[in-house]
Order: structure tokens, then C-alpha cells, then sequence
């Protein structure tokens, strides 16, 4: 499950605003499991995408 997290592919640079808390929640996170910002956030959003198809026109549905 460790393995997981690491980033496979192509990788670009976003830039983001997040809530305070989030932020420093993400940063405690970063400390405590020695996976990046990156990593973390890549996951979350994998899982997010996974979950929430419906965010996509119809013809990215997949």
C-alpha cells in the first residue's frame, strides 16, 4: 500500500490555493508518513477522480 503513493508517470507543476487547515493538515501528514506533499495530494486526487466520474463531461466518463 506504501508503494502506492509514488508518482509513475509524467508529472507537471500546479499551482493551488487550499484552506489554511488543509494545508497545515497535509504538512503534518508529509512529517509523519515520509511521503511528499506531492505524493499525498496526487493520491487524494486519484481517489477523488475515481469516486466523482460525474465531474467529467460525459465523454470522458470512463
Amino acid at each position: 500500500m506504501r508503494d502506492d503513493y509514488k508518482l509513475t508517470g509524467p508529472t507537471v507543476k500546479v499551482e493551488l490555493q487550499l484552506e489554511k487547515e488543509i494545508a497545515e493538515g497535509l504538512e503534518k501528514m508529509e512529517k509523519y508518513s515520509r511521503h511528499s506533499r506531492s505524493e499525498l495530494v496526487n493520491t487524494a486526487l486519484k481517489r477523488f477522480i475515481a469516486a466523482h466520474k460525474d465531474f467529467f463531461p460525459p465523454e470522458d466518463r470512463k
